[in-house]
């Protein structure tokens, strides 16, 4: 049983309040166009529990392209790393809307939490201690954002690193991306996991329900007026 108050409990709820404030930014507004300029960058790979690989990312965006054919794009567009069979929401991608690379900075390439944890875990059967070990560092991937957060709140957040290791990762809940048809999308809103949809076990679906818990409380309290930035405008 995790209680609160213990560090694995701790570790949860501070993951949890990140991904609340990166759903509760504000968008940057601008005048739409026929052929807006891709601003994120997705590279799909393989997923090692289901072996999905055939192209199958919904892209939650219009102004998402692949990285594949980004050639002539520049370098400044934030890459993304996803699993073929994770859906992620329009809202999750805030953060990298809101980056603007300064020149000579490395592009920014981040991956979602299911292709870090594909990487750091793999498929093999996790332990407490392997999932607590993998949450540690899956934590200090994402603490990016916490550096950033200021800068995002007036707008736009320069990104200056001309090398970056380790890898970052967006804080963002994933879910299976959905068939089509009216079960195919409840099926997909039932999977919604803050690590991957994959996942299954005791432990894993009380870290869940501690993790979703906790996220709900800190968007409800960021929404708050005149808590949110939005109020001040």
């Amino acid at each position: 049983m995790i209680r609160k108050g213990e560090p694995s409990f701790e570790l949860l709820s501070r993951m949890a309040r990140r991904e609340a404030m990166s759903l509760t930014l504000i968008p940057d507004l601008e005048v739409r166009v026929d052929s807006p300029r891709p601003r994120i960058l997705f590279d799909t790979r393989e997923c090692p529990w289901c072996e999905a690989g055939m192209p199958g990312t919904r892209a939650p965006l219009r102004e998402v392209a692949s990285a594949a054919g980004a050639a002539g794009l520049g370098g400044s567009s934030p890459e993304l790393s996803v699993l073929h069979c994770e859906e992620l929401t329009a809202r999750s991608l805030l953060p990298l809307s809101l980056i603007r690379t300064v020149e000579g900075a490395a592009r920014p390439r981040l991956s979602t939490r299911a292709s870090f944890w594909a990487d750091f875990i793999g498929s093999a059967p996790l332990s407490h201690d392997d999932v607590l070990r993998g949450l540690e560092t899956l934590d200090s991937r994402e603490s990016w954002l916490d550096d950033l957060l200021p800068a995002f709140h007036s707008g736009h957040a320069a990104w200056t690193q001309e090398i970056q290791e380790p890898s970052r990762v967006l804080p963002a809940s994933t879910r299976i991306t959905h068939p089509g048809g009216v079960d195919g999308v409840l099926a997909s809103r039932q999977s919604l996991h803050f690590l991957t949809p994959h996942m299954d076990g005791a432990l894993v679906g009380r870290l869940n329900g501690i993790y979703l818990s906790a996220r709900m409380a800190a968007v409800r309290d960021a929404l708050k007026p005149p808590a949110h930035c939005a109020f001040s405008l």
